[in-house]
């Protein structure tokens, strides 16, 4: 996957201005440079990887966000589902994590039935 610099830069930018930050105070918090800042904003330079863990932290928004532009409904769904699977299982025994596990590959597998055969009712 090629890095849209462009595209990061200009989700820096409508964060910054959101919250009602300047280039120089969004430059001061991350101690870089105001000229460094617009290049980034305007997509003309690569940075680091700290620096993108900066912004994201300095703008208060995800790193997903600032990479991707957000997620989508259905990926929201799915961390809050691996976020509560999680927690659950941090509570198992190995062998409750086992049988848990057999017990998510045999509900997939019956719900893959369940589709083929709605399928060919279609």
């Amino acid at each position: 996957m090629e890095i849209d610099y462009t595209a990061i830069g200009k989700r820096v930018k409508k964060f910054r201005k959101s919250r009602r930050l300047s280039q120089e105070q969004l430059a001061e918090l991350l101690d870089i440079s105001v000229p460094h800042m617009s290049n980034i904003e305007n997509g003309k330079t690569k940075f680091s990887f700290q620096l993108f863990v900066d912004l994201a932290d300095k703008l208060e928004i995800s790193s997903d966000i600032l990479l991707y532009g957000g997620i989508t409904p259905k990926e929201a769904v799915r961390r809050t589902i691996l976020q509560e699977i999680n927690e659950q299982l941090m509570e198992c025994t190995d062998i409750q994590m086992q049988m848990i596990g057999v017990s998510v590959y045999n509900t997939k597998q019956l719900l893959q039935r369940y589709d083929e055969k709605m399928d060919k009712k279609k």
